[in-house]
């Protein structure tokens, strides 16, 4: 139990078994009483719902007596995103925290320790735009589902009482402590109506967005101005600038789906918000829930030259013109989560082994993947390599150099197109080959997350 005093102040309390009916009958939540005769001892256990450092015991004198006080507080003791983020917090103390609720993605069955438990992953915002991971479980998932579909995932506000600090693939995250923390849906106490009330003059995105967000490809004017690196210098430049690498692709990234849902409408991405027959997601652009969405790509590849490997990310219209086909003829058509991630269409696994020369945007220090904005192969790669000074550094490299001709698309001429061509796995033998392709469509798809197995909450 926690148990408030008339300051405010709480405290952790417990009893043995055999008094737990007593004290229930004695101790009715919301209810004020007074109680004599109990001990004091110190906090045990990997987590504490209170700041103190010593909780209550109840024991077989302690008494209970009816209190005039009155008071309906929820004695709300929130803590601020900016302490969470400042990374100086004690994770073993339990914490209260009221946000938005955006970025909600669907319920997802992950197995744990054998056993199949739900998940909802999303991110919770506070009125100065400081955002936080949030993955809750079990029932707290199915809540979270239930009241999205209720409300349309406009505007939600989530308190979590009792919440969990943890970290998960190098971000700070909250979830629920097992079944002791509590879940509050647009609550109605004098700390969470007020916060509703900034949001209605927030200039953020409130909508409901899929937390791989697409950064769109920087276009440069001259890309035979830009030199060749080896992928050594990836990682070694403190400053990296617009940069060409020829390699090889070793391998597909399946930690990443390799699509992604986009709006029919705007072409920007989306995130699933409901599970019926019909699916229904939510545009952060059109501020909607739409049900006309189509694939996108979101291709992660591990090259690799004499020098070293390094993971490359190529979107939409990059990734077509290295693959040949658009993401709707490689669909399945299911909207569902993908199942097996390893299971890639036949297009894609055919560029293991294939050799091109990519142009990188410039990034910051530190990335672990880089964003590709061009794409060269066939004759136009064997020129660039011939005219290229730094070329002599890679002679001897990747000697498996792809014949095949990419199509080179000027990105500011993009059209968008909402027809999609025949599937890829429905195709007659006389239509493979592909057309030549001078447009597409910029669009996107809720990236499917991988089910890792994460440590039992």
């Amino acid at each position: 139990m926690v148990l408030a005093d008339i300051t405010g102040n709480k405290i952790q309390c417990s009893c043995k078994r055999s008094y737990i009916k007593r004290v229930q009958r004695s101790l009715p939540l919301g209810k004020w009483k007074v109680i004599e005769n109990m001990k004091i001892s110190g906090t045990g256990g990997k987590f504490k719902p209170t700041k103190l450092s010593y909780k209550m015991n109840i024991i077989n004198d302690t008494v209970f007596t009816d209190s005039d006080h009155n008071d309906d507080s929820d004695f709300l003791t929130l803590t601020s995103f900016e302490e969470i983020l400042g990374g100086s917090l004690d994770t073993t103390r339990l914490i209260e925290i009221l946000g938005q609720a955006v970025e909600i993605g669907g319920v997802q069955i992950i197995q744990v320790h054998n056993e199949d438990r739900k998940r909802v992953q999303f991110r919770l915002r506070d009125n100065n735009g400081n955002e936080l991971a949030c993955c809750l479980w079990g029932s707290y998932a199915e809540r979270i589902e239930q009241h999205v579909e209720k409300v349309n995932g406009d505007n939600i506000v989530c308190l979590i009482r009792f919440a969990k600090i943890s970290e998960f693939q190098g971000e700070v995250q909250i979830t629920n402590a097992f079944g002791a923390s509590l879940l509050d849906l647009d609550p109605t106490m004098h700390e969470a109506v007020e916060f509703k009330e900034k949001l209605r003059d927030d200039v953020l995105p409130l909508a409901v967005v899929d937390q791989n967000n697409e950064k769109s490809p920087i276009v440069i004017d001259d890309w035979d101005d830009v030199g060749i690196i080896m992928i050594s210098e990836l990682h070694e430049t403190t400053q990296l600038e617009n940069v060409k690498i020829v390699c090889s692709i070793e391998a597909i990234d399946t930690d990443w789906a390799w699509y992604y849902f986009a709006c029919k409408k705007c072409g920007k991405i989306v995130t699933r918000i409901s599970r019926a027959a019909k699916p229904l997601f939510r545009c952060a652009i059109c501020k909607a829930n739409v049900s006309k969405v189509f694939p996108k790509f979101k291709l992660h590849l591990i090259a690799e030259d004499d020098s070293g490997k390094c993971k490359l990310v190529l979107l939409g219209t990059i990734a077509q013109e290295l693959i040949g086909f658009q993401a709707t003829e490689l669909w399945d058509g299911s909207y569902d989560d993908i199942e097996d991630p390893e299971i890639l269409p036949q297009p894609i696994m055919d560029l293991v082994g294939k050799s091109f020369c990519f142009g990188i945007e410039s990034s910051e220090n530190g990335s672990d993947n880089f964003t590709v904005s061009k794409v060269w192969s066939g004759d136009i790669l064997q020129k660039i390599e011939t005219e290229s000074e730094p070329v002599s550094l890679v002679e001897g490299g990747s000697s498996s150099m792809s014949s095949e001709r990419v199509m080179l698309v000027d990105v500011d001429s993009q059209t968008s197109s909402g027809d999609c061509m025949t599937p890829y796995s429905k195709r007659k033998e006389s239509d493979n080959d592909f057309p030549d392709i001078t447009s597409t469509s910029k669009k996107i798809c809720t990236a499917a997350v991988k089910t890792e197995k994460p440590s039992t909450d």
